[in-house]
């Protein structure tokens, strides 16, 4: 192979290898942001993507100073370290029992990061030509103290830590996870090793240790599909092999990309046209693939929910003819409150059926809302009157603060909807003998309906979750088990299509929580 070609090979690999981590570390944290295993993880591969980055354009830069500058990006090393520590203790759930091993690692990176900062040539002095390399690392004194600490103590001990926690498992799909992720361990940073050989002047390529995030890729994903590993979701999976698939034709633009000038050079006669052509046709291509794939699955899940909800709704039609009937019976004022119940409570089962086939066509802009002017406040009263039952029911005190005559241009099904959700929300998650207090007042040409309650309250954390699609905080999923965390998420697309605001307050937890719309006036 050529000598410029090996550095081509070299710094496309590399490049494919941080796309990859970037992915990956993208991936993991979107299905788990709430766990420290998967937060952890996510940083760790961000940290390694900064070493490959610092890596690729280190060793491209002819001034020796000035790769040695950019080389000492590979700090990062030492917090690669730290947050595969802390993944790997929470992935086997010891995170208490070993905080302090936890914080004193953190601790120790940041120590050495600082230390190289103010005595850089301590870690590397100005790079020198290795190889096929325009310039490589040249280790200063204390360089070895990366490789001990990574290699010889943290990696490890992550293995031990993953040995430990399956040795005494049965056999099951939780024990085939650590194994896997120790293995994937093994293999990723064996590989990883490899650009080590060079700085202290063993020849073996580095490329082949560059390529170690693409090997860890194809075995990461591999766990995911197979074994759940960090609770990687059917959607993130799909969107994975989408992603694998736009680095896969990436890769392949940007060796178009570096192999077009060696071509112009070596074939003078060769049309300077055909590269971009190809490159432009891969995109084009790529993405008319991936757009027909999430389009079909738009319009199979929408004809899934459509199909189903409409079969729920005979047997629901069946229930409400029937307790119209006994309803005109003579019936005992016990009997009759059963009656109003299953009648309440098929109300409720028809008004979510046709959610969840709002929810579908809310996405796919298929509802047309029906807006006319109407009286908002005796909208509000109506719908918190007709759940008196529940709030007596919890010997919960509901206060009504209604601006009466308030005009707006909605649509009357949807904003009760909203209402109600927040009213049936504040009702469910306070605890008995508590007050709720329902307010409707003009602000300035806007009018505001809020529900407040003196309730579970929600932590900082899940207030800007609050409104996404089927999020339920832990505290919510304990007081009532019934919920599906679509209620708000629907909600915030109707104040939105009524040109409104939807937003929720808490002081904390146990302190109560707001929510509020607000929409424009009509005069």
């Amino acid at each position: 192979m050529d000598f410029s070609l090996n550095l081509i090979a070299h710094n496309v690999i590399s490049i494919l290898s941080t796309l990859t981590l970037l992915g990956m570390a993208f991936f993991t944290f979107l299905n788990g942001r709430d766990k420290v295993a998967n937060t952890t993880w996510a940083l760790m591969m961000l940290a390694i993507s900064i070493f490959t980055i610092s890596h690729v354009i280190g060793v491209n830069i002819i001034d020796p100073h000035l790769s040695k500058i950019v080389l000492m990006c590979n700090l990062s090393l030492f917090f690669i370290a730290a947050f595969n520590l802390h993944s790997i203790i929470a992935f086997v759930g010891l995170e208490q029992q070993k905080k302090w091993l936890i914080y004193l690692t953190y601790g120790v990176s940041t120590f050495f990061v600082l230390f190289f900062i103010l005595f850089p040539d301590l870690f590397l002095v100005d790079s020198v030509s290795k190889m096929y390399f325009p310039n490589y690392y040249e280790p200063g004194a204390l360089n070895w103290t990366r490789i001990v600490f990574l290699y010889g103590i943290i990696v490890p001990y992550c293995i031990i830590l993953l040995y430990q926690k399956t040795k005494n498992m049965a056999v099951s799909i939780e024990k085939k996870r650590h194994q896997y992720l120790m293995l994937i361990m093994i293999l990723g940073y064996a590989i990883g090793f490899i650009p080590n050989f060079l700085i202290h002047d063993i020849a073996i390529d580095p490329l082949w240790g560059m390529s170690f995030s693409s090997v860890f890729s194809i075995f990461f994903a591999y766990g995911a599909i197979r074994y759940g590993l960090f609770d990687i979701k059917v959607i993130a999976k799909q969107a994975l092999l989408y992603s694998s698939i736009v680095i896969l034709v990436g890769i392949v633009i940007i060796l178009f990309n570096y192999s077009n000038q060696w071509i112009i050079t070596a074939f003078p006669d060769f049309p300077i046209w055909i590269s971009p052509f190809i490159s432009s046709l891969a995109v084009v291509t790529l993405g008319f693939i991936v757009w027909q794939h999430s389009r079909q699955g738009d319009i199979l899940k929408y004809e899934f929910i459509t199909t189903v909800t409409h079969k729920f709704r005979t047997p629901l039609t069946h229930i409400k003819w029937a307790s119209e009937n006994l309803s005109t019976d003579r019936l005992s004022p016990d009997d009759r409150m059963q009656v109003e119940y299953i009648q309440n409570a098929n109300s409720k089962l028809v008004e979510l059926t046709n959610l969840l086939v709002n929810v579908s066509e809310a996405e796919n802009n298929i509802y047309d809302y029906k807006m006319e002017k109407g009286n908002i406040s005796e909208l509000v009263k109506y719908v918190t009157d007709s759940l008196a039952s529940q709030s007596i029911s919890k010997h919960i005190n509901v206060v009504k603060r209604i601006e009466p005559g308030i005009q707006t241009k909605h649509d009357d099904h949807r904003i009760r909807f909203v209402v109600q959700t927040f009213v049936e929300n504040a009702l469910n998650y306070t605890h008995s003998g508590g007050t709720l207090t329902v307010v409707v007042k003009k602000e300035g040409s806007m009018v505001t309906c809020s529900v407040t309650d003196t309730g579970m309250g929600i932590t900082k954390e899940e207030l800007p979750l609050l409104f996404s699609k089927f999020y339920r905080g832990q505290s919510a999923k304990l007081a009532d088990t019934e919920g599906m965390g679509i209620g708000l998420f629907m909600s915030k697309e109707v104040i939105h299509r009524h040109g409104g605001k939807i937003w929720a307050e808490s002081p904390g937890p146990d302190k109560g929580s707001t929510f509020a719309f607000s929409l424009p006036i009509t005069q």
